[in-house]
């Protein structure tokens, strides 16, 4: 990645942003400013986790990778969020591989300045635990969609998912990501979307997808959609 820079006085981060402000002030010398290039992987699955990442910008995948190669998307996370939670229970690794799917930044903190932060018992630690157990909620979620719900459905709910932690209608977006992400054939993408473009639901062109009519996608999409948005509303209000 790109040369970091300092961070902003007060965060884009929407968990750093619920910390009283002297907390965030003592903190600042420990966050630095990131970029979150499309693509780009922060962890690879097993890996050691050197780092948190709190996006104010930009929205990151957490993947469970198969032996065989194959994928499949269990969690996506905004500025609503932080990447490296499993840090928070004292782990070194991550069972996902964490991949940025809409490029923007984030404040990066050391892995060992985030446990001594945590250890604390502070506001840190008590706003990372209503995240967890919020997160822990989104993967249920996903398993069971991923499981017992049409492709139709879930491309629905990973668009408006998608969209809210994006905050913009229009995001990246390949086929074959799609496909990866929804742990289908880049063929089964290709009949899904082809009726959303032509129910005016989504515009779709060179790898860029824009949400046109968000109703029209709710009322496609599973309960799951409304369940995860209903947890993260009633954690954080």
């Amino acid at each position: 990645m790109s040369k970091v820079k300092p961070p902003a006085e007060r965060p884009g981060n929407r968990l750093l942003s619920r910390l009283p402000a002297a907390e965030y002030q003592r903190l600042l010398p420990h966050l630095q400013l990131v970029p979150l290039p499309l693509k780009h992987v922060l962890y690879q699955a097993r890996s050691p986790m050197d780092y948190a990442y709190f996006p104010n910008r930009g929205v990151v995948s957490a993947l469970t990778l198969m032996e065989d190669g194959r994928a499949i998307e269990v969690a996506t996370i905004g500025n609503e969020g932080m990447v490296g939670l499993p840090l928070l229970v004292g782990a070194k690794t991550t069972a996902n591989r964490m991949i940025v799917q809409v490029s923007g930044e984030a404040l990066r903190m050391a892995e060992d300045v985030l446990r001594e932060e945590v250890s604390r018992d502070g506001a840190m630690r008590r706003l990372l635990v209503l995240y967890h157990t919020a997160f822990l909620a989104q993967v249920s979620q996903a398993v069971a969609c991923n499981g017992l719900h049409s492709v139709h459905q879930r491309c629905c709910r990973w668009l408006l998912m998608t969209q809210d932690r994006a905050h913009s209608d229009a995001f990246p977006m390949t086929h074959e990501f799609l496909a990866e992400m929804l742990g289908v054939r880049r063929s089964t993408v290709s009949e899904v979307l082809e009726p959303f473009q032509a129910e005016g639901l989504i515009h779709y062109s060179r790898g860029k997808c824009s949400v046109l009519n968000r109703k029209g996608l709710k009322a496609g999409s599973c309960e799951c959609y409304r369940v995860i948005a209903k947890e993260f509303e009633r954690l954080f209000g």
